[in-house]
């Protein structure tokens, strides 16, 4: 049995945390407000039903014109704010970086694998998490997502990675589900849960020590 040399990290609730019910008040107040951002922005297909801004076919301000021309202009403010400024309340984990460097120390080698749009990635570029990766392949640069298998698929080619030499650390089953049947190892931890990602790793004898 080959060991794990390669620690395949999800970003999204994984790595950067993002509660929605903490960041609806930094919006609106008002609870049919909130519920208009759930139902018609979040569940849209552009964001999470098709995932049309995450593959890369839309952009941001595409959505943002979508989103008000489908709504008869009743919400214009409210749609821009929230999509404009929801990134300011995505917060990058300290403690999984920290953990990272200590994988990275310990030998591994670190990879993302994300479902992310442009403006997200954006925001984040600058991180530091860009200095601790070995690769990454992101859904908006591929137009593929999770948890279909040729993004997976575009990961390992691209970086020459064998399936079972691999640890991949998702909060969404249907995610690790898809690894799991190309022979990646991993199951999925809690959305923004640092002590689930330690348990798993412990659960495959990683040193993140």
């Amino acid at each position: 049995m080959n060991t794990i040399k390669n620690i395949i990290f999800d970003i999204g609730n994984v790595i950067l945390n993002f509660n929605l019910e903490d960041t609806l008040p930094h919006f609106t107040c008002d609870d049919h407000e909130k519920n208009f951002i759930v139902d018609t922005i979040i569940n849209s297909p552009e964001w999470l039903q098709y995932a049309l801004i995450d593959t890369g076919y839309i952009s941001r301000e595409d959505a943002i014109s979508i989103l008000e021309d489908r709504t008869n202009h009743k919400h214009d403010e409210l749609i821009e704010k929230f999509l404009y400024g929801y990134t300011k309340y995505s917060i990058i984990n300290e403690n999984v970086i920290a953990l990272m460097k200590k994988l990275k120390n310990n030998g591994y080698q670190i990879y993302l694998l994300s479902n992310i749009n442009k403006h997200t990635h954006d925001s984040i570029r600058s991180s530091e998490l860009f200095s601790l990766v070995d690769g990454y392949v992101f859904s908006y640069l591929e137009h593929k997502v999770k948890p279909y298998e040729s993004i997976y698929l575009e990961l390992l080619s691209r970086y020459q990675l064998v399936p079972n030499e691999c640890l991949f650390i998702d909060d969404k089953k249907e995610n690790v589900i898809t690894a799991n049947s190309l022979g990646i190892l991993g199951n999925s931890v809690l959305p923004d849960n640092f002590t689930s990602i330690k348990k798993l790793l412990e659960e495959y004898e990683i040193n993140y020590s």
